[in-house]
């Protein structure tokens, strides 16, 4: 029987010698980026995170192999299966076991990689914004389970807050009731993915020393320790201002509304509908906030190692 987790050479020479390592998810690759620039970007942003001394753990799912840091040859493999029209798939934290037993490929999403990063002994994730509770969420009950796997699993998760397509203040409320730590990366409030703020206030850390105290008295308090959501703005010269953004939001849902989209494919739906009305600026604002989250997930691995 092969391991439940295939662990690169890289990951496991980082462990072997207790170097930091930072998880990044791979849905980002699969469903939120466009091919080929999407796998540029996964070089540009693993190479940001190796210059500051961390080493990268990409996780992703292939044929059934559940990958914890991917290789050149594995990159490659990914970007035949794109280049065929190979399904690749989004795979949420109750969709491993599936994908897994039937050798799917696809991305992992924000609950998947921090199950799999906390099955590695991975404790830090950087990612672009978390998924939580979606917009007309009492007609259909969209909530990720993102927010549920913030709840169990004690993984730092690096973001720009949550997806700005989503119900903040109810995402909000939900990681309260939940007893999840939100903590502002130098800000006291919550960032709006493309936007630096959205009004709701948070509670405000200064550097990645704090945050590794904060973790470290969660696992001796807690007789169930959850993760922890950092929220890092987008670089102020890359955002888009939430008023602006909020119309062109409100205007892609109701698209996606009147096709019928919903579930797993509306997200990657209303990322693309926004990339076209901003001209491609939501794109750019995404990479920004991206290569930022990747820099503070870096240096909080490093505190905690």
């Amino acid at each position: 029987m092969q391991p439940l987790l295939t662990l690169s050479f890289s990951v496991q020479q980082a462990i072997a010698e207790k170097k930091p390592i930072l998880a990044m998810e791979s849905t980002v690759l699969t469903h939120g980026l466009p091919f080929p620039k999407n796998l540029e970007i996964l070089q540009t942003l693993e190479d940001i995170c190796r210059k500051l001394a961390v080493e990268p753990a990409t996780i992703i799912i292939l044929d059934g192999k559940i990958h914890i840091g991917i290789t050149q040859a594995e990159k490659e493999i990914l970007q035949h299966k794109m280049e065929s029209g190979e399904d690749i798939q989004k795979f949420g934290m109750r969709d491993i076991p599936y994908a897994t037993a039937y050798k799917k490929s696809g991305g992992t999403t924000v609950s998947a990689t921090m199950l799999l990063a906390y099955k590695a002994g991975i404790k830090v994730f950087a990612t672009g914004g978390i998924g939580g509770v979606h917009r007309f969420w009492n007609e259909t009950l969209d909530i990720s389970s993102d927010l549920k796997a913030l709840a169990e699993i004690p993984v730092i998760v690096v973001s720009a807050g949550c997806k700005a397509i989503l119900e903040i203040p109810a995402t909000l409320e939900v990681l309260e009731s939940y007893g999840v730590p939100v903590l502002g990366w130098k800000t006291d409030e919550f960032p709006a993915f493309y936007s630096r703020t959205c009004g709701k206030k948070i509670d405000r850390i200064e550097n990645a020393k704090d945050i590794a105290v904060i973790y470290n008295a969660m696992l001796k308090l807690y007789p169930y320790p959850t993760g922890i959501l950092v929220a890092n703005p987008v670089p102020e010269k890359d955002e888009i201002p939430y008023s602006k953004m909020d119309k062109y939001i409100t205007a892609a849902i109701a698209a996606a509304k009147a096709k019928n989209i919903s579930g797993k494919e509306l997200t990657p739906f209303l990322l693309a509908d926004l990339a076209e009305k901003t001209k491609g600026q939501s794109v750019q604002s995404n990479l920004a906030l991206l290569k930022n989250n990747i820099i503070i997930g870096a240096q909080i691995a490093k505190e905690l190692q």
